[in-house]
């Protein structure tokens, strides 16, 4: 494999301030001859616009979205006039240097995805080793988009996140928590969808991680429970747990399951985090409360 990849899902946020989005297509740009390839959502599919944002004026989002189409059409061009070959060669052609400032083979992608005034915003970002450039971006379009391989625990957990987002807004907490995609080191590190990070810390001070523990048998119960306790045990070992730490679930009224879930909620006890249940509104509100300072500075500020 001789291409490197990077790439990222561009999501459609209407509201910035509360953090919800929908992931409407990927871009992806090959790291040494910085040929640009990207997938969008055709206009005309807007079913997922509507159920999330249905106060949304979809005649907004479609002409956003060609425009994005457009001016990504026009950079391809002009970009992939000298990178024809990266497909196959994964090199870069002198005459580029012409048509951006700045040197790094991730000049390109940097400078596309950075931060902008736009509901349209580059989200998840990563990088792949490939031999096909298209097949990548197809794959990654796959599960970013189409969300090919997700299992349901990742939906239901997904729809768990944006409830508790819902309720932090609610009273006016959201602004202190952002997803963490990197909690724990080089060597070891897992993705957290709700942290707070002082300036200066590296480690969050609050985490919240939703755990969907009503399964349909207690044996997924356990598989999916003994993994975040595994988590949970790692990043204590090597001095990366958040200070504190809740796991917000939700359990099954199944008394065979319920006890699976019991079980789970003790063991993540045991490992110095909290847990508690998605109806306890004030219990989650009381962990998630930050004490304002008027020197506290957040890291995304």
């Amino acid at each position: 494999m001789n291409l490197v990849i990077n790439y990222a899902a561009i999501g459609f946020r209407p509201y910035a301030e509360i953090g919800e989005f929908v992931n409407v297509g990927v871009i992806a740009v090959e790291a040494r001859s910085r040929y640009l390839s990207y997938r969008l959502l055709s206009p005309q599919k807007t079913k997922r616009i509507s159920v999330c944002f249905p106060e949304i004026d979809l005649s907004i989002y479609r002409s956003g979205l060609k425009r994005l189409e457009s001016e990504l059409a026009a950079l391809s061009i002009e970009t992939n006039l000298w990178a024809d070959d990266a497909k196959q060669a994964g090199v870069s052609h002198p005459a580029q240097s012409d048509l951006f400032v700045g040197e790094g083979d991730n000049d390109l992608f940097k400078r596309l995805t950075s931060l902008r005034g736009s509901p349209f915003f580059y989200a998840s970002q990563g990088t792949r080793l490939t031999n096909d450039v298209d097949e990548c971006l197809k794959d990654v379009y796959g599960r970013y988009v189409e969300h090919w391989n997700l299992t349901p625990a990742d939906y239901e957990e997904k729809k768990l996140t944006r409830d508790i987002k819902r309720l932090l807004h609610a009273n006016n907490m959201d602004r202190f928590y952002k997803e963490s995609s990197w909690v724990g080191t080089d060597a070891y590190h897992v993705g957290i969808p709700l942290t707070f990070t002082p300036k200066g810390r590296e480690t969050p001070e609050k985490a919240i991680k939703p755990i969907n523990l009503a399964h349909s048998s207690p044996t997924k119960i356990y598989m999916h429970g003994d993994e975040w306790i595994s988590k949970v045990k790692r990043l204590k070992s090597i001095g990366s747990l958040p200070e504190a730490f809740l796991f917000v679930a939700k359990k099954s009224p199944d008394p065979e399951c319920a006890q699976a879930a019991e079980e789970i909620c003790e063991g993540l006890s045991n490992e110095g985090a909290q847990v508690i249940d998605i109806e306890d509104h004030d219990a989650i509100l009381a962990f998630a409360k930050i004490e304002e300072n008027p020197e506290l500075k957040l890291e995304f500020e």
